[in-house]
């Protein structure tokens, strides 16, 4: 007898809906692209060693347009489409040569006037880049126009930077790290004691290798050629197990990944083909690390899970030395299409139309700082202007509205409790010059007047400063966004800057305000429905952004809770924290002259305690708030009402009313509740930060008995220092409505809150 042979199983696409974590499908079915042609991005099938694709007019598939064999859960064609409509699915192929059936069929529509952005394939790539070095920054034909600059008009600017060079050269190089340094075990002090040291050390020594390589790009002087090599071959010496592993301390381990590529390729007639061999095969290791990485996790993980923070600053170091070792390093061709891709399918990720950054403003900073470099290389070696990205038009927009000049801080986010840093110019300077000169950059006006006011540091000193001024444009004229509105909500992630004064925040008042799309993840932890508030350049009611070591018990454990935060409890428990499920947005807004009205919809962030919970906010302009809560509980339940600040509050829990006073200004609060509250101040976190932050007070006003739905308002009316005004706020619930009167000497707010949109009414007394 002979045995049947084995019939293969059917491969078949799943077609399952997405986990909040996960790309999905984009663009999204029946959406309208902004550029051209689409990047359609799926999910990836673990059984899929390569994909193909279909697209075409009509969903039976007359005459399609096909594409095979390629590996990324991603395509974007390296031609434009005809404006109209277009339907595409998908198969993948396993590693035995299996295809699988079509996915379900998906609608794009590509307007007419959709912007141009085609992305080159492979083959392109390494036309474009040719074999030639430099390819970083600088193209061979770009040398005698710089070596022009260097000598003439750029000569001072140049002549620091040979300086800083002879200044590295006499001092020798920063040596290899000798600690192991990590971060993973947070209670390893030790461990954790060399973590970022060790990073800040790598980065300096391979700063000092590009300083000398370009400085002997553009002079070819044999002191610093010889230099060169010295560094680069000492940076190529280090043990990729030791303190700078990928695995034990990625900090350490990233800037190898492409500043040591850029050495190598400014400086590349000063090794020999020995010395090359070398540094190909340090960085075919030091890659293949980062490749296996949670980081990339093989290119498609990521892609397919692109919402996690380090991942979305790997990709373009490993796009650089891709770029520099393409042709060299078989690897190479795989790294550079990668980060092409990753660039064209889900970067920016963090992002949202209005330019919005859902990690906060200052890691907004650090990820911008950073993809400058692969804007202005993407250019320059594969003729890729990244800045065609909706996003880049209006990059500078969300600080501007967050963070207005004199503003306190920075907002939601880790490490957001600080001002803006003058270190914001250094990147700026870029966007500012490229983007001002395209035609949809007229907000890079604004954008230099910000970083004016807030007098930041431009890109004065080094390679890149060199490289903008003999390169870019000129910045535009600077401009104050006296002509836009002073309020802005950038839906996308789910954050409203609302302002009285958007050229100066000591003249005004900002309130804060997120609940969010894109959840509680990574570094934009703050719960949804919570609010922060600052008046005349004081931060008066606080949130918890301080960090002293990611995912410490401190950050963890205190920081992401609800209780944290102006918030709301319920029976002492606050939201799920850290997800990226989509618990809360902001579901209603109206801005205008006279008053701001916004309302966030976070009920599903409690875990089904609560049915319903949406925080109504009108901002009378120029300052009042008026808050109200419409909450329904699963069950009876106590609701308890957060808030903080950096003094100690003053609190009459006869009046419900309570505040606190800073230098410059002050707030008073009161709560007009249906129910009786009490009230508990602390001070401090539980658990303690392992490094000294400003002290927090926090106020709970907390309902005495369990109730089955309930409907707070809270009044706030920041002054000030010594200009508090007497005023009166009552409430009055009548007909399924609560009407809320705040009486000020010069005026009287009316507001009806209901199901409905509130009825707002503002009068002259």
């Amino acid at each position: 007898m002979f045995a049947a042979p084995a019939i293969a199983a059917e491969l078949t696409v799943s077609n399952r809906a997405p986990l909040p974590d996960e790309v999905g499908y984009r663009p999204a079915d029946g959406a309208t692209v902004r550029l051209n042609p689409p990047s359609w991005v799926w999910l990836h099938e673990p059984a899929a060693v390569a994909y193909s694709i279909q697209w075409a007019t009509d969903d039976r598939f007359t005459s399609p347009q096909s594409v095979e064999n390629f590996r990324w859960n991603s395509y974007t064609h390296s031609q434009p489409l005809a404006p109209g409509s277009y339907y595409w699915r998908y198969r993948f192929t396993d590693k035995s040569g299996q295809a699988s059936n079509w996915s379900i069929v998906r609608k794009t529509i590509v307007p007419a006037d959709a912007v141009p952005f085609p992305m080159p394939t492979r083959a392109q790539q390494k036309q474009r880049v040719g074999e030639a070095h430099p390819r970083l920054f600088v193209r061979p034909d770009d040398l005698p126009r710089l070596r022009e600059l260097a000598s003439g008009r750029e000569k001072p600017l140049f002549d620091r930077l040979r300086a800083s060079a002879d200044k590295l050269i006499a001092a020798g190089p920063t040596p290899e790290p000798e600690h192991m340094g990590s971060a993973r075990d947070k209670e390893n002090a030790e461990l954790v004691k060399y973590w970022w040291p060790n990073r800040e050390q790598t980065e300096r020594a391979c700063k000092e290798a590009e300083t000398i390589s370009f400085t002997y790009l553009i002079t070819r002087d044999d002191k610093y050629r010889q230099a060169a090599r010295k560094w680069i071959l000492h940076l190529a010496s280090w043990n990729p197990d030791g303190p700078t592993n990928m695995a034990m301390n990625c900090e350490a381990a990233k800037p190898l990944l492409y500043r040591l590529p850029r050495a190598y390729d400014w400086a590349f007639d000063a090794l020999s083909d020995e010395d090359r061999s070398i540094v190909r095969k340090v960085m075919q290791r030091r890659v293949a690390d980062a490749w296996k990485s949670g980081e990339i996790a093989n290119g498609t993980g990521h892609i397919n899970k692109p919402f996690n923070s380090h991942g979305n600053r790997i990709w373009h170091k490993v796009g650089e030395a891709g770029i520099a070792m393409l042709g060299e390093v078989p690897e190479a061709e795989m790294w550079l299409d990668y980060a092409v891709n990753k660039f064209y399918a889900c970067y920016p990720v963090w992002s949202d139309d209005d330019g919005g950054w859902h990690e906060g403003v200052s890691y907004w900073s650090g990820y911008m700082s950073k993809v400058v470099w692969w804007l202005q290389v993407a250019d320059k070696a594969l003729e890729i202007d990244g800045l065609k990205k909706p996003f880049f038009a209006q990059v500078g927009d969300f600080p501007m509205y967050v963070a207005p000049p004199g503003s306190p801080n920075m907002g939601f986010g880790d490490l957001s409790y600080r001002p803006i840093s003058p270190g914001v110019g250094s990147f700026m300077d870029y966007f500012i010059r490229a983007k001002g000169a395209q035609a949809d950059g007229a907000s890079a006006a604004y954008w230099r007047w910000w970083c004016e006011q807030w007098k930041a540091n431009w890109q004065d000193e080094g390679v890149l400063a060199f490289l903008y001024r003999a390169s870019l444009p000129p910045m535009p004229p600077a401009k104050a966004p006296a002509d836009l509105p002073p309020s802005k909500v950038f839906n996308g992630i789910g954050v409203a800057a609302l302002n009285s004064n958007l050229l100066d925040a000591r003249q005004g008042v900002q309130f804060l305000f997120k609940s969010s799309p894109f959840g509680t993840q990574s570094h934009g932890h703050n719960p949804h429905n919570t609010f922060q508030l600052n008046a005349y350049g004081e931060p008066l009611l606080v949130t918890c952004v301080y960090r002293d070591l990611h995912g410490s018990k401190f950050h963890y454990q205190y920081v992401h809770s609800t209780a944290a935060h102006n918030g709301v409890l319920v029976n002492g428990e606050g939201q799920i924290k850290h997800t990226s499920a989509p618990h809360g947005r902001i579901a209603a807004q109206k801005l205008t002259s006279a008053y701001d009205y916004i309302m966030g919809d976070a009920a599903a962030a409690y875990g089904g305690k609560l049915e319903r919970f949406q925080r109504h906010v009108v901002f009378f302009k120029p300052d009042t708030i008026i808050i109200y809560d419409d909450l329904l509980a699963a069950e009876p339940s106590t609701f308890q009402f957060m808030l903080h600040a950096l003094k100690q509050f003053t609190v009459d829990a006869g009046t419900g009313r309570l505040g606190v006073e800073q230098p410059t200004a002050g707030v008073q609060v009161q709560y007009l509740s249906p129910v009786s509250l009490e009230f508990r101040q602390t001070d401090g976190f539980v658990p303690p930060p392992n490094k000294p932050f400003p002290n927090q007070w926090h106020v709970q006003a907390a309902t005495t008995g369990k109730h089955k739905s309930l409907g707070m308002v809270t009044v706030i009316v920041p002054h000030r220092a010594g200009r508090q005004e007497n005023w009166t706020a009552t409430r009055d619930d009548r007909d399924g409505k609560v009407v809320v009167t705040v009486t000020r000497p010069k005026t009287a707010l009316r507001v009806e809150f209901s199901q409905q949109e509130p009825h707002i009414e503002l009068q002259a007394r």
